[in-house]
Protein backbone atom coordinates (compact mmCIF):
# COMPACT_ATOMS: atom_id res chain seq x y z
CA UNK A 1 0.00 0.00 0.00
CA UNK A 2 1.46 3.32 -1.00
CA UNK A 3 2.27 5.86 2.02
CA UNK A 4 -0.66 8.02 1.01
CA UNK A 5 -3.17 5.47 1.34
CA UNK A 6 -1.85 4.71 4.39
CA UNK A 7 -1.78 7.80 5.82
CA UNK A 8 -5.53 8.66 4.89
CA UNK A 9 -6.43 5.90 7.24
CA UNK A 10 -3.38 6.01 10.23
CA UNK A 11 -5.78 8.06 12.28
CA UNK A 12 -8.07 5.06 12.46
CA UNK A 13 -7.78 1.82 14.30
CA UNK A 14 -8.65 -1.45 14.10
CA UNK A 15 -11.93 -0.78 15.49
CA UNK A 16 -14.93 -1.18 13.89
CA UNK A 17 -17.00 1.07 12.55
CA UNK A 18 -20.01 -1.02 11.30
CA UNK A 19 -20.72 -2.81 14.61
CA UNK A 20 -21.53 -0.28 16.62
CA UNK A 21 -23.33 2.12 13.75
CA UNK A 22 -20.92 3.92 11.63
CA UNK A 23 -19.89 7.99 10.78
CA UNK A 24 -21.73 9.51 8.54
CA UNK A 25 -19.23 11.06 5.65
CA UNK A 26 -21.56 13.62 3.45
CA UNK A 27 -25.07 12.67 4.42
CA UNK A 28 -27.60 13.43 2.30
CA UNK A 29 -30.60 15.30 3.92
CA UNK A 30 -34.28 15.17 3.01
CA UNK A 31 -36.42 18.21 2.04
CA UNK A 32 -38.73 19.93 4.35
CA UNK A 33 -38.54 20.36 8.33
CA UNK A 34 -37.41 18.07 10.48
CA UNK A 35 -35.74 16.16 7.56
CA UNK A 36 -33.13 14.12 8.68
CA UNK A 37 -29.90 12.45 7.42
CA UNK A 38 -30.05 10.40 4.60
CA UNK A 39 -27.10 7.30 4.19
CA UNK A 40 -24.39 8.76 1.55
CA UNK A 41 -24.27 5.45 -0.18
CA UNK A 42 -27.53 3.44 -0.28
CA UNK A 43 -29.51 6.40 0.29
CA UNK A 44 -31.89 4.90 2.84
CA UNK A 45 -33.10 7.31 6.16
CA UNK A 46 -30.95 7.61 9.26
CA UNK A 47 -31.02 7.48 12.65
CA UNK A 48 -28.75 8.47 15.47
CA UNK A 49 -27.25 5.82 17.53
CA UNK A 50 -27.76 7.08 21.26
CA UNK A 51 -24.56 7.38 23.18
CA UNK A 52 -22.34 6.45 20.52
CA UNK A 53 -20.88 9.85 19.99
CA UNK A 54 -22.55 10.28 16.26
CA UNK A 55 -22.76 7.12 14.94
CA UNK A 56 -25.78 6.44 12.99
CA UNK A 57 -28.24 3.16 11.59
CA UNK A 58 -30.48 2.72 8.98
CA UNK A 59 -33.60 3.24 10.23
CA UNK A 60 -35.07 0.45 7.54
CA UNK A 61 -33.95 -3.23 8.28
CA UNK A 62 -33.70 -3.86 4.60
CA UNK A 63 -31.32 -0.76 3.86
CA UNK A 64 -29.06 -1.88 7.36
CA UNK A 65 -28.82 -5.67 5.89
CA UNK A 66 -27.77 -4.62 2.45
CA UNK A 67 -25.41 -0.96 2.69
CA UNK A 68 -22.19 -1.46 2.51
CA UNK A 69 -21.94 0.21 5.66
CA UNK A 70 -23.79 -1.82 7.19
CA UNK A 71 -24.33 -4.64 6.03
CA UNK A 72 -22.99 -8.29 7.73
CA UNK A 73 -22.80 -10.02 4.08
CA UNK A 74 -19.60 -10.53 2.96
CA UNK A 75 -20.74 -10.58 -1.15
CA UNK A 76 -22.28 -6.60 -0.70
CA UNK A 77 -24.02 -6.32 -4.21
CA UNK A 78 -22.38 -4.30 -7.07
CA UNK A 79 -23.73 -3.02 -10.01
CA UNK A 80 -25.49 -5.42 -11.80
CA UNK A 81 -25.18 -6.07 -16.13
CA UNK A 82 -28.34 -6.20 -18.01
CA UNK A 83 -27.88 -6.00 -21.54
CA UNK A 84 -27.70 -8.25 -24.56
CA UNK A 85 -24.76 -8.96 -26.87
CA UNK A 86 -24.24 -6.45 -29.58
CA UNK A 87 -21.14 -7.92 -31.81
CA UNK A 88 -20.97 -4.93 -33.79
CA UNK A 89 -20.62 -2.43 -30.61
CA UNK A 90 -18.66 -4.92 -28.70
CA UNK A 91 -16.05 -5.30 -31.27
CA UNK A 92 -15.61 -1.42 -31.37
CA UNK A 93 -15.83 -0.24 -28.03
CA UNK A 94 -13.72 -3.50 -26.65
CA UNK A 95 -11.47 -2.21 -29.06
CA UNK A 96 -11.14 1.56 -28.30
CA UNK A 97 -10.47 0.57 -24.36
CA UNK A 98 -7.51 -2.29 -25.10
CA UNK A 99 -5.93 0.77 -27.20
CA UNK A 100 -6.38 2.72 -24.01
CA UNK A 101 -5.44 0.03 -21.93
CA UNK A 102 -2.81 1.18 -19.81
CA UNK A 103 -3.96 4.21 -19.15
CA UNK A 104 -6.99 2.55 -17.81
CA UNK A 105 -5.18 0.37 -15.72
CA UNK A 106 -3.27 3.29 -14.61
CA UNK A 107 -6.31 4.92 -13.08
CA UNK A 108 -7.06 2.04 -11.65
CA UNK A 109 -4.00 1.68 -9.37
CA UNK A 110 -4.41 5.24 -8.56
CA UNK A 111 -7.70 4.10 -6.58
CA UNK A 112 -6.27 0.88 -5.52
CA UNK A 113 -2.20 0.74 -5.98
CA UNK A 114 -2.45 -3.25 -5.26
CA UNK A 115 -4.35 -3.58 -8.44
CA UNK A 116 -2.10 -5.85 -11.07
CA UNK A 117 -2.00 -6.29 -14.81
CA UNK A 118 -2.92 -9.95 -14.18
CA UNK A 119 -6.45 -9.12 -11.66
CA UNK A 120 -6.91 -6.30 -14.62
CA UNK A 121 -6.67 -8.71 -17.36
CA UNK A 122 -9.84 -11.02 -15.62
CA UNK A 123 -11.92 -7.92 -14.84
CA UNK A 124 -11.45 -7.32 -18.78
CA UNK A 125 -12.63 -10.93 -18.82
CA UNK A 126 -15.11 -10.74 -17.03
CA UNK A 127 -16.32 -7.87 -18.51
CA UNK A 128 -16.50 -9.72 -22.08
CA UNK A 129 -18.70 -12.47 -20.48
CA UNK A 130 -21.27 -9.44 -19.21
CA UNK A 131 -21.61 -8.11 -22.30
CA UNK A 132 -20.26 -4.73 -21.06
CA UNK A 133 -19.04 -3.41 -24.59
CA UNK A 134 -22.60 -3.59 -25.98
CA UNK A 135 -24.09 -0.58 -23.58
CA UNK A 136 -24.48 2.23 -26.22
CA UNK A 137 -24.29 4.81 -24.27
CA UNK A 138 -20.80 3.63 -22.38
CA UNK A 139 -18.34 6.07 -21.36
CA UNK A 140 -14.92 4.74 -21.43
CA UNK A 141 -13.74 7.21 -18.73
CA UNK A 142 -16.08 5.80 -16.59
CA UNK A 143 -14.58 2.17 -16.90
CA UNK A 144 -11.35 2.04 -14.61
CA UNK A 145 -14.36 2.95 -11.86
CA UNK A 146 -16.49 0.51 -12.72
CA UNK A 147 -14.07 -2.36 -13.21
CA UNK A 148 -13.26 -1.43 -9.49
CA UNK A 149 -16.64 -1.97 -8.76
CA UNK A 150 -16.36 -5.45 -10.02
CA UNK A 151 -13.29 -6.40 -8.22
CA UNK A 152 -15.16 -7.03 -4.97
CA UNK A 153 -12.75 -7.40 -1.91
CA UNK A 154 -8.61 -6.70 -2.93
CA UNK A 155 -5.70 -7.20 -0.18
CA UNK A 156 -4.31 -3.19 -0.06
CA UNK A 157 -1.41 -4.59 1.92
CA UNK A 158 -0.61 -3.66 5.75
CA UNK A 159 -0.95 -1.16 8.20
CA UNK A 160 0.77 -1.15 11.12
CA UNK A 161 1.77 -4.46 10.58
CA UNK A 162 -2.05 -6.09 10.20
CA UNK A 163 -3.59 -6.66 6.61
CA UNK A 164 -5.94 -4.12 5.44
CA UNK A 165 -8.45 -5.01 2.16
CA UNK A 166 -10.16 -2.46 -0.19
CA UNK A 167 -13.25 -2.60 -1.80
CA UNK A 168 -15.04 0.22 -3.97
CA UNK A 169 -18.85 0.84 -4.98
CA UNK A 170 -21.05 3.58 -6.12
CA UNK A 171 -23.85 5.34 -4.62
CA UNK A 172 -27.61 3.74 -4.94
CA UNK A 173 -27.36 5.81 -8.20
CA UNK A 174 -26.10 3.15 -9.57
CA UNK A 175 -27.93 -0.38 -9.32
CA UNK A 176 -27.60 -1.38 -12.99
CA UNK A 177 -24.61 -0.76 -14.87
CA UNK A 178 -26.43 1.25 -17.40
CA UNK A 179 -27.46 3.89 -14.56
CA UNK A 180 -23.78 5.47 -14.93
CA UNK A 181 -24.44 6.69 -18.14
CA UNK A 182 -27.69 8.25 -17.74
CA UNK A 183 -27.74 12.07 -16.20
CA UNK A 184 -28.14 11.36 -12.21
CA UNK A 185 -25.85 8.83 -13.24
CA UNK A 186 -22.89 11.19 -14.64
CA UNK A 187 -23.22 12.77 -10.91
CA UNK A 188 -22.82 9.54 -8.98
CA UNK A 189 -20.42 9.64 -5.91
CA UNK A 190 -17.63 6.82 -5.77
CA UNK A 191 -16.61 5.49 -3.05
CA UNK A 192 -13.23 3.55 -1.39
CA UNK A 193 -14.08 1.45 1.63
CA UNK A 194 -11.17 0.11 3.72
CA UNK A 195 -11.34 -2.87 6.24
CA UNK A 196 -9.48 -4.61 8.67
CA UNK A 197 -8.84 -8.74 7.96
CA UNK A 198 -12.25 -10.45 8.39
CA UNK A 199 -12.52 -12.63 11.39
CA UNK A 200 -15.13 -15.23 10.93
CA UNK A 201 -16.18 -15.08 7.13
CA UNK A 202 -13.99 -15.46 3.80
CA UNK A 203 -13.84 -11.59 3.15
CA UNK A 204 -14.70 -8.44 5.27
CA UNK A 205 -18.20 -7.58 6.37
CA UNK A 206 -19.34 -3.82 7.58
CA UNK A 207 -18.14 -5.54 11.22
CA UNK A 208 -14.34 -4.98 9.91
CA UNK A 209 -15.01 -1.23 8.13
CA UNK A 210 -12.12 0.89 9.11
CA UNK A 211 -12.79 3.98 6.88
CA UNK A 212 -14.31 5.24 3.73
CA UNK A 213 -14.07 7.97 1.75
CA UNK A 214 -15.50 9.45 -1.42
CA UNK A 215 -13.11 9.06 -4.76
CA UNK A 216 -12.80 11.99 -7.51
CA UNK A 217 -13.27 10.32 -11.19
CA UNK A 218 -10.84 11.29 -13.48
CA UNK A 219 -13.07 11.97 -16.54
CA UNK A 220 -9.39 13.34 -18.57
CA UNK A 221 -6.98 10.31 -18.24
CA UNK A 222 -7.74 9.44 -21.67
CA UNK A 223 -6.33 12.87 -22.88
CA UNK A 224 -3.12 12.55 -21.17
CA UNK A 225 0.11 10.43 -22.33
CA UNK A 226 0.01 7.03 -21.97
CA UNK A 227 1.77 6.07 -18.69
CA UNK A 228 5.33 4.32 -18.16
CA UNK A 229 4.37 0.04 -17.79
CA UNK A 230 7.09 -1.95 -16.90
CA UNK A 231 7.26 -4.94 -19.89
CA UNK A 232 6.44 -7.67 -17.82
CA UNK A 233 2.93 -6.12 -17.31
CA UNK A 234 2.81 -4.83 -21.27
CA UNK A 235 3.96 -8.56 -22.51
CA UNK A 236 1.12 -9.94 -20.00
CA UNK A 237 -1.43 -7.84 -21.04
CA UNK A 238 -0.57 -8.25 -24.34
CA UNK A 239 -0.74 -11.96 -24.66
CA UNK A 240 -4.10 -11.71 -23.07
CA UNK A 241 -5.45 -8.76 -25.49
CA UNK A 242 -4.52 -10.82 -28.74
CA UNK A 243 -5.46 -14.48 -27.91
CA UNK A 244 -9.14 -12.56 -27.74
CA UNK A 245 -9.87 -15.90 -25.42
CA UNK A 246 -12.13 -15.32 -22.28
CA UNK A 247 -10.28 -16.38 -18.90
CA UNK A 248 -11.25 -20.07 -17.63
CA UNK A 249 -12.13 -19.31 -14.54
CA UNK A 250 -13.82 -15.38 -14.63
CA UNK A 251 -14.86 -15.53 -11.03
CA UNK A 252 -11.06 -15.15 -10.73
CA UNK A 253 -12.21 -11.13 -11.30
CA UNK A 254 -14.20 -10.90 -8.73
CA UNK A 255 -12.69 -12.79 -5.65
CA UNK A 256 -8.76 -12.47 -3.76
CA UNK A 257 -6.29 -13.64 -5.89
Amino acid sequence: MDDSFAQRAHAFDDGSIGADGFVVVGARYGLGPGAGPHCPICFGELTPVAGSGGRFRHCDEDDEARCALSTYSYQPEAPRFHRMRDPVLEREQRRVFIENWPRHYQAMRRAAPTMTVRRFSYLVGYADVMNLWSYPALEQHDLPYLLLTQAQFMRAGAMGGKPVWVRFCFDATVRDVGDLWTQQGAHARFFRMMYSAPRDTPFPTAKELIHYETVRRDTSFLETAPPWIKRADMKEFERFAIAGALPADVQRATGTL
